[in-house]
This record gives structure tokens, C-alpha cells and sequence, in this order.
């Protein structure tokens, strides 16, 4: 380790950029796994201006700098003091393999340094992977939807990192961490991806059925040649979320063994390793050929946490492999220590890079066609011009909360991912408080910085099967 000599003149500029921007990267020693980080401190000297600590394998950017233990409450350098601001105080622990356990989510209202902070009893700085940007609008969404539970994660999916939390509700705290509401059709990723791999199911294949587009029972679930007069591409069930399609997958090409093994690789019955207290996502799948057929369609008994959903979209577009989700960027002892560096860590690959890009091109037919349409087309005009979008919606009455129970996953753009999210919304007393209506809120705040779109006008190819009849939708 060099160390990088500064003109003394530029000391103090430096010093002010490292407040700004943050603790210097200094963590070269982390694990991959993120466990605690070898001192990495940085002095800042008046006279000689040289920096110390500062490994040449480090990044080459500040990330934040803690005030320096010789003032608890201001940032000194000679004759001048930075006043740091007040933090929300939070709880820390580190587990035995030396990762970190925050014992409560966070409100995400104080920051420090422009990062999003909070500052445990003993005076570590505790600095967030939330975006603030990010994370203001996704507040300002979630106050302004008109629904009793609502709840919106954002993250980064080549990295796991979460940029974005926010939920409200009456009866469950940190809602955003609930893992009781039914998974419903987002199900219906799990299912596509074990009928990809597992029975050489490709987007254009057809899949015959009876009934309405959403009904699934006794009447309809099982194959019939002479009544089965309506037929479906399997790209476009998956984009109109068609039950039928979904409830003959799994009957004729899938079983109870071959959803369960994609049930754990998509991280169901597991712990995803959060930084939160985050109770398992369960599912529970049974080898009746009437149940399977159900499962497979998103009525079966799944539930899905927020996180965990966003968890899985980000899996699909980090090319098959799911990301543990991340919260905690760092933590900085007020000596100017990094004590802990959080790395990127993948919790296993849960489809082939060929399959998740595959499946991402089945649920663009959401966005452009399917279910959530009108809220990314409106009168032939494009919410997110030249941007395609890979999404999945679902809607199933639940329990826990009571109420209709309306989701929306999605990651964008399609070609090269940037951000993967996932909404919940019980009871939307209004089309404006869908869940695709608040995730594409928020994916225009991300992607375009700006939601005022309206001169723009996009050209589009919508790829379409013919139907025999068009049929009242109840739920999709």
C-alpha cells in the first residue's frame, strides 16, 4: 500500500469531498461474502496533506467518511467544523460469520454525506444501499395511493443491493417484509421456467384449453380434444396471465416433484439471507393432479414477501442467477474504521442464462399486450419510450391481510437490466392505485428522471394470437 501524496493546499477540498461523497472504499480485505472488513481508515493531514490507509487495490472514488472520534457530534479539520446532522438511531449486530443484522427496518430519513444513513448506540455509521432520489418517490407514491395495504421494493439486480422501500398499512408494520400474501400468478414464472427447461416449452408454443381466459375448476382443468376449441401461444398466456394455459402446463408437461425443485431454487421454504428479519416466503405443493394444475396457474398455497419477489425478478435478469438482497452498504466506526463492506453474493442459479432470457422476452407480452397494457400504452403513446419492459402482474384474494391482492413485479430495460421491483396492493379502490399503475410510476422516476413524457410518441410491433371469443375478465 502507497500512500497518495496531495499539494497540502488541496486538503481541506478533500476532506470536504470525502463528507460529501462519502467513506472512502478502502476495503480491498472484505470477503465475498461481506464479512467484517480489515481497518480501512483514511487520515487526513492539514500540514502534510497525505492520505493514509488508502489500499491500491481500493476503488477509485469516495463513498463516505464518518466524523472522527475526537468529535462525537462535528467533523473537525483544523480550525473548521462540519456539524454532522442528527441520525436515526438503529440497532446492529453482527452474526458469527460476520455478517450484519439490522433488528428493525429502518424509516430511511436521515442521511449523511448525500447516503441515506442511520448510527447505532455505540456510534458506527451505518450507511444504506437506498437510493435517496429512489426512495423519496417511492415514498411519495405509496402516500398517494388510495388502497389499505401498499407496499413497493426496488433493487438492483446485478447486485442484490435495494435502492428503494416503502410501504404503509394499519395492521402489519414493515409490510414491505410480509411474506403473507399469496404469490397468486406470479407463480406463473415458476412455472414457465421449470416448462422451459424441463419439457422444451418455447414461447410460441400452443396450448389448447376451454373456458374463460382466468377460469380454472373441475369443469375445464383437464384436456378435452372435442371441447378444448380455444388455444393459446404460451408467451401470450403468460402475458394475458391466461389460468387455463397455466393449469395445463402443469398437468400435461410438469408434476408435484418438478415444481417443487423450481419452488427452492427460486428461494420459497428459504432463508435469502437479508439484512432484516425476513420470514421465509412458504409454498407448499402437492402431486393431486387437480392441485398441480391449480399450483401451477398461482392458486395454489404460495405466499411471497415484497423482497423476496423483487429477489426473484432481479434472479431473472442477472442472467438466471438470485442475488442476495442488500441493504447495508457499509458500517463505519467513528474512528474512520470500516468495519464491515458488504460484497455481492448470489444466493444459486435458479434458471440457465438462456432460459431467464427467455422468460424476460415472455413477460415483455405483460407491458405490451397483456395485462398491464394501459398502464405503459396509452392512446399509442409509449410511459417509457425506446424502453422495453419484462413484468408479470397477479391478483388473488388473501388472508393475510384480508382483500383483493394486486402485484406487479418488472425489470427494465430488457436488454440490459437496471433495476427489478416488485408492488402489493390490497384492495385499490381505483385503476391509478393498481400495482402496475405505481411500479411504472416508479420505473419512469429510475429510468427516464423525469415523468412527463407526453410528447413522445413510440413506434411498436404487438405480436398477437388469435382467440375464438373474447371473454370477461374477473382476475388476472
Amino acid at each position: 500500500m502507497r500512500d497518495l501524496l496531495i499539494h497540502s493546499r488541496k486538503s481541506s477540498i478533500l476532506f470536504a469531498a470525502a463528507l460529501v461523497f462519502g467513506v472512502c472504499t478502502a476495503s480491498a480485505d472484505a470477503s465475498p461474502t461481506g464479512k467484517k472488513a480489515r481497518a480501512a481508515t483514511m487520515s487526513l493531514g492539514t500540514g502534510s496533506g497525505v492520505i493514509q490507509g488508502v489500499s491500491a487495490k481500493s476503488q477509485p472514488h469516495f463513498q463516505a467518511e464518518a466524523p472522527r472520534p475526537e468529535s462525537v457530534g462535528n467533523a473537525v479539520q483544523g480550525s473548521q467544523i462540519f456539524p454532522v446532522p442528527q441520525l436515526e438511531e438503529i440497532k446492529l449486530s453482527y452474526t458469527p460469520s460476520g455478517e450484519v443484522l439490522l433488528d428493525h427496518l429502518p424509516s430511511f430519513k436521515s442521511s449523511f454525506g448525500g447516503r441515506v444513513t442511520g448510527i447505532t448506540p455505540s456510534k458506527e455509521f451505518v450507511y444504506y444501499s437506498i437510493d435517496a432520489v429512489l426512495q423519496e418517490a417511492a415514498e411519495r407514491i405509496v402516500s398517494r395511493a388510495h388502497a389499505s395495504h401498499v407496499a413497493l421494493v426496488a433493487m438492483e439486480p446485478a447486485t442484490g443491493r435495494v435502492l428503494a422501500m416503502a410501504s404503509r398499512s394499519k395492521t402489519i408494520p414493515d409490510l414491505s417484509l410480509h411474506s403473507g400474501f399469496p404469490a397468486a400468478s406470479i407463480f406463473k414464472i415458476v412455472t414457465a421456467a421449470a416448462a422451459v427447461e424441463r419439457a422444451s416449452i418455447v414461447p410460441t408454443s400452443t396450448i389448447r384449453f376451454r373456458g374463460g381466459t382466468y377460469t380454472l375448476n373441475q369443469w375445464n382443468y383437464k384436456p378435452d380434444r372435442k371441447r378444448d376449441r380455444r388455444y393459446m401461444t404460451v408467451a401470450e398466456a403468460l402475458g394475458r396471465s391466461c389460468n387455463p394455459v397455466f393449469g395445463r402446463i402443469g398437468l400435461e408437461y410438469l408434476n408435484g416433484d418438478i415444481l417443487r425443485r423450481y419452488t427452492r431454487n427460486f428461494g420459497f421454504n428459504s432463508d435469502l439471507g437479508f439484512d432484516v428479519p425476513l420470514h421465509a416466503s412458504e409454498a407448499a405443493i402437492y402431486d393431486d393432479e387437480y392441485k398441480v394444475s391449480l399450483t401451477a396457474a398461482g392458486f395454489g398455497e404460495v405466499h411471497l414477501s415484497p423482497v423476496h419477489a423483487a429477489t426473484m425478478v432481479s434472479g431473472l435478469a442477472n442472467d438466471g442467477l438470485m442475488p442476495r438482497p442488500i441493504l447495508i452498504d457499509r458500517v463505519v466506526a467513528k474512528s474512520g474504521e470500516v468495519v464491515y463492506q458488504a460484497q455481492p453474493a448470489t444466493l444459486g442459479r435458479i434458471v440457465q442464462p438462456a432460459t431467464a432470457k427467455r422468460l424476460l422476452e415472455m413477460m415483455e407480452y405483460t407491458t405490451t399486450m397483456g395485462t398491464s397494457r394501459k398502464q405503459f400504452f396509452r392512446g399509442g403513446r409509449a410511459a417509457l419510450p425506446g424502453i422495453a419492459v419484462a413484468a408479470k402482474t397477479g391478483t388473488l384474494r388473501g388472508e393475510d391481510p384480508q382483500g383483493i391482492n394486486n402485484w406487479f413485479v418488472a425489470t427494465a430495460p430488457l436488454d440490459q437490466p437496471k433495476i427489478a421491483l416488485a408492488v402489493i396492493v390490497v384492495d385499490p379502490v381505483h385503476v391509478s392505485t393498481k400495482a402496475s399503475e405505481l411500479g411504472r410510476q416508479l420505473l419512469q422516476t429510475y429510468l427516464l428522471k423525469s415523468a412527463d413524457i407526453s410528447s413522445v410518441s413510440p413506434t411498436i410491433t404487438i405480436r398477437k394470437t388469435s382467440l375464438k371469443k373474447r371473454v370477461h375478465r374477473r382476475t388476472r
